[in-house]
């Protein structure tokens, strides 16, 4: 007696959860479409195309964009910063990791670096750096974020 109870409750149990699990097996879904996470975005997601131009000959610097951002973020010293960025090297992209990098030089040369922008299309950053005299000066409009290619404080 105790067995037949036992073996019905179980067959109440089971069955249920047979039919659940036929029920969801014989539903006919669709992929989702799948949105290209890896997809630039924001103010800054055009300068990507920029992969092995020169910043003067793309007007990296006088693009209203980037010169408002630079400008905000460095206030009184965007003229010295734009002094230091007269030669320039081709601007160098990683789109795995959506950066923008371009060196300037103050001499012709092109011997010794005067001044980089790094810029972090994905998490809309900008990092500068520019020689004033033996310093290195540096400004980011994101404090938080370390510079890429560079280890947190």
């Amino acid at each position: 007696m105790f067995l037949s109870i036992f073996g019905a409750m179980r067959f109440k149990i089971i069955l249920p959860a047979f039919a659940f699990l036929i029920l969801i097996s014989s539903c006919n879904t669709k992929p989702s479409a799948q949105i290209e996470e890896d997809t630039p975005k924001g103010e800054l997601a055009f300068l990507l195309q920029y992969d092995g131009k020169l910043p003067n000959d793309v007007g990296l610097l006088r693009n209203q964009v980037v010169q408002r951002r630079l400008a905000n973020m460095m206030k009184d010293s965007f003229q010295v910063f734009m002094s230091q960025t007269e030669y320039d090297r081709p601007i160098e992209i990683s789109k795995q990791e959506q950066l923008v990098t371009a060196q300037f030089f103050s001499d012709s040369d092109r011997s010794m670096p005067s001044a980089d922008i790094t810029i972090d299309v994905l998490q809309d950053a900008i990092w500068v750096e520019y020689l004033s005299g033996d310093s290195i000066i540096e400004y980011t409009d994101h404090k938080l974020l370390p510079k890429p290619g560079r280890l947190p404080d």
